[in-house]
C-alpha cells in the first residue's frame, strides 16, 4: 500500500511539480524562440567560443584551460539540446583544449575540426585517444572549403591554406598555426573574425593571401598580446567591436597596453567581466 501524504507533503509535491512544469515551459520557449548567438565564454585565461544557430546546432571553438568551460556551457545550452554538434580546436595549446576531456564526459560531441599538428603531451594524447574511443570523426580544414552550419550562416575558413597541410608537423610556435575564420551569413556579410592565437607572422600570411578579413567583431589575437593584432591587420579587419578573451590578473599581463592602444577608439568587451554575448 502506498504511504499516505500529509497535507504539507501534498503541498510540497504540488509546488515541486509546478516548478518543474514552469522550467519545462521556459525551456520549450527557448527552443521555439532560438536565434543565432555568439558567446565568448568566461573561462579565465583561455578561449572558448560558442556559436548557437537557429536550427539548435551548437558549435564550440576551443575549450579553455580546464573544466570551467563545462560550467559555462551549462549556462548556455538548452535543457533539451545538450550536445556539441561541432568542436573546432584552433591549435593545441592547453588554454584552448584543456577543458575538452570534461566536455567529452558530459556532452556528446558529433565531429571535430583541427589542424592535426603533432604535440607530445599526456593530456593532449588523452584527448585524442578519447576521440578515437568514442569514434568521433576528425576533419582538417583549409581556406578552399567553407562550412555551412545553418541555413543562413557559414564558416569562411581563412587558414590553414589549401595545399599546405599541417598534419603531423611539430612547429616551434603553435600560435601561428591557428585555425582562422570569418563567420558570415549566406549573403556573404561578415559577422565576426576569429583568429585563435595567430600572431603577426600568421597575420602577415593572411594579409598577403588577399582574402577578405573585414568583420564588425574581432576577437583580439592571442588574448590581446602585443605580438598579435598588428596595425596592418586591424586596418584590413575594420572591426567595430573588439573582444578580449583573457583571465583576470593573468600572469602574461594580457591584454597588453600596446594592443589596447591600437583599438582605443573601438568598443572593447572583455570576458574578465563575464561571458560576452553578441547576436
Amino acid at each position: 500500500m502506498a504511504p499516505q501524504l500529509s497535507p504539507k507533503q501534498w503541498a510540497l509535491s504540488l509546488t515541486i511539480l509546478a516548478l518543474l512544469l514552469m522550467l519545462s515551459l521556459y525551456q520549450l520557449f527557448q527552443i521555439t524562440d532560438n536565434k543565432y548567438q555568439l558567446s565568448f565564454l568566461n573561462v579565465g585565461q583561455g578561449d572558448a567560443i560558442l556559436i548557437q544557430t537557429p536550427e539548435y546546432r551548437n558549435i564550440l571553438i576551443d575549450a579553455g584551460p580546464d573544466g570551467k568551460v563545462v560550467e559555462e556551457l551549462s549556462k548556455k545550452l538548452n535543457f533539451f539540446n545538450q550536445k556539441i554538434d561541432l568542436f573546432i580546436l584552433t591549435h593545441p595549446d592547453l588554454d584552448h583544449y584543456g577543458g575538452m576531456l570534461d566536455i567529452l564526459q558530459k556532452y556528446p560531441v558529433k565531429t571535430v575540426i583541427m589542424t592535426g599538428i603533432g604535440l607530445e603531451n599526456e593530456l593532449y594524447s588523452a584527448f585524442l585517444n578519447e576521440l578515437k574511443s568514442k569514434k568521433i570523426p576528425i576533419t582538417y580544414p583549409d581556406n578552399a572549403h567553407d562550412l555551412q552550419i545553418s541555413q543562413n550562416i557559414f564558416l569562411d575558413f581563412l587558414y590553414p591554406f589549401e595545399g599546405r597541410s599541417l598534419i603531423g608537423l611539430e612547429p616551434k610556435n603553435r600560435n601561428d598555426t591557428s585555425i582562422s575564420l570569418v563567420i558570415r551569413n549566406t549573403d556573404g556579410q561578415p559577422l565576426a573574425l576569429l583568429t585563435g592565437d595567430a600572431e603577426e607572422a600568421q597575420e602577415l600570411d593572411l594579409l598577403l593571401s588577399g582574402q577578405n578579413l573585414a568583420a564588425p567583431i574581432f576577437k583580439l589575437g592571442h588574448h590581446g598580446s602585443r605580438t598579435a593584432s598588428s596595425e596592418q591587420f586591424l586596418t584590413a579587419a575594420q572591426p567595430e567591436t573588439i573582444i578580449v578573451s583573457a583571465g583576470i590578473d593573468n600572469k602574461f599581463g594580457h591584454p597588453h597596453e600596446e594592443t589596447l592602444e591600437r583599438v582605443r577608439d573601438l568598443e572593447i568587451l572583455s570576458t574578465t567581466n563575464g561571458t560576452v554575448v553578441v547576436k
